[in-house]
């Protein structure tokens, strides 16, 4: 009977074990028995993903079929058999690709019958069983020399190298994961408050795009709150704080270590102009290494956001950004361990300024940039 691998001991342990989850999820998703089913796959990356994140609770007939499916609140599971059904399904496709493929994974992905909760369990690899060649005695003067078998190697080049390819790609993945844990780490660790600044006229305009640092806060128990609300139940610590705005204050313009700032107006614009600008695209992103000390963009402003870190308070984080969506886009990058820039640590300690920039091109896309400038 398998064994159940034991609970994480560290959020750095949990951190491995969950890529080494993602990766066999998405080997299941890429298999032939799933993707002939998106749904399928849909379903089992919801209830793995949940399970990951420790959101076990929620994962019962009535919520998946909220969250997942788009019912409506009055859902009512003994009457829409919908989620038992997909439920059975996905339990049937895995079971038929563990069935069929070898494993090459130390896990396995198992829906228990029952039950919306996965689990993980221990592979075990099949081993592979070759033709015996004849014997000498058993071959007959007439017959042709039977044809020498292949070598074991050959057969498991491409295995092989797939696993090396896999191997590099999680080892990537483990080390961006384990900067954005030793970041994350650096700034909440023996805090219990964080504290979120947002001036008062743009409060209602900002305040969800901070959610994925208040997400990251409460996975730390540190308890993320506006500036002036009570902190009552804190400990007397020096909290850490995340300052948000639509342009750069005028405290960190007058730095000049920094390479980006966001202005109310662009260089040498005309005053009248930029006091017509709307409110909610109110800044140009200013690079002021460039000979005219203007934005690369050249016309109206664009969507833009702006990370700047001191390391003489590398418990703050200052965030400007044209609107609300930038902002949060900006804060996702920082808040995932997929997308966390690299070496933003070691350049804190090195006492350096930190600034991320990011940008929407014509084409929609994001485009990221980081400045790494002296003490």
């Amino acid at each position: 009977m398998a064994v159940v691998p034991p609970l994480p001991k560290s959020f750095e342990d949990a951190a491995r074990q969950a890529l080494v989850v993602e990766a066999e999820l998405e080997r299941v998703c890429n298999s032939s028995h799933f993707r002939s089913s998106k749904r399928s796959c849909e379903f089992l990356k919801y209830v793995v993903r949940v399970a990951l994140d420790g959101r076990t609770d929620s994962l019962k007939e009535r919520s998946i079929g909220i969250d997942l499916f788009g019912r409506d609140t009055s859902y009512e599971p003994s009457s829409d058999a919908t989620v038992r059904v997909r439920a059975n399904e996905v339990r049937k496709r895995l079971s038929s690709y563990y069935a069929d493929s070898p494993a090459v994974s130390p896990l396995r992905i198992d829906l228990p019958t029952g039950s919306y909760v996965p689990r993980f369990l221990p592979g075990t690899p099949r081993p592979i069983s070759l033709p015996r060649p004849p014997l000498a005695a058993e071959t007959q003067p007439d017959q042709a020399a039977p044809i020498p078998p292949i070598p074991i190697l050959a057969l498991m080049r491409p295995a092989l190298l797939a696993l090396v390819v896999c191997t590099l790609l999680l080892r990537h993945q483990l080390e961006s994961r384990e900067e954005y844990l030793r970041f994350w780490d650096r700034l909440l660790s023996g805090r219990s408050a964080m504290v979120l600044s947002i001036p008062d006229p743009d409060r209602a305009s900002l305040a969800p795009s901070l959610y994925p640092v208040v997400w990251v806060a409460g996975r730390y128990g540190v308890n993320a709150t506006l500036e002036g609300d009570s902190l009552a139940g804190s400990r007397q610590d020096t909290p850490a704080s995340v300052q948000v705005s639509y342009a750069t204050p005028h405290d960190l313009v007058t730095d000049t270590r920094l390479r980006w700032i966001l202005s109310a107006s662009k260089p040498g614009a005309d005053p009248a102009l930029s006091a017509s600008a709307p409110a909610y695209l109110p800044a140009y992103l200013v690079d002021r290494s460039s000979p005219d000390r203007t934005s690369a963009t050249p016309g109206p402003p664009t969507s833009s956001a702006l990370l700047t870190i001191l390391p003489e308070e590398y418990s703050a984080l200052h965030v400007q950004g044209t609107d609300a969506d930038s902002i949060r886009r900006l804060l996702e990058v920082l808040t995932s361990d997929r997308s966390f820039p690299g070496g933003l640590v070691d350049r804190l300690d090195a006492r350096h300024v930190f600034q991320i920039r990011m940008q929407r091109d014509p084409s929609g896309q994001w485009r990221k940039d980081v400045f790494s400038g002296g003490a």
